[in-house]
């Protein structure tokens, strides 16, 4: 396996791809719903693994061998998605100028290893 990553609820996310792990906080937001949190999740971490290099033709060995920065900022940004369209009602994710403006900042925690 490539890349795992576990979602956490309020507990933010964890991931690992073998050359090192992460976990990230869920950025702190005033809930209006939780509905479609971790379809919004699994976009926004398509969407950074892409903007990384590490999707598409040739992509499985760069992302087995990204290293915990590029895992903690792919992980940070899914969870970012995830947070804001947690303050909306209904599945309603935001766009990328939104979250890209969005202050919330998900840090690391626990062991990380590149």
């Amino acid at each position: 396996t490539s890349l795992v990553v576990v979602t956490l609820g309020d507990q933010g996310a964890y991931a690992t791809n073998g050359v090192g792990r992460v976990r990230v906080d869920t950025p702190a937001v005033s809930i209006a719903d939780t509905v479609g949190a971790g379809d919004a999740f699994t976009a926004g971490l398509i969407d950074a693994l892409a903007r990384a290099g590490c999707l598409g033709p040739g992509s499985t060995e760069r992302l087995a061998r990204a290293g915990v920065t590029t895992l903690r900022g792919v992980v940070s940004w899914a969870a970012r998605i995830a947070a804001i369209t947690c303050t909306r009602p209904g599945a309603d994710p935001p766009t990328r100028t939104e979250a890209e403006a969005f202050p919330a900042d998900a840090g690391a925690l626990g062991p990380d290893r590149e």
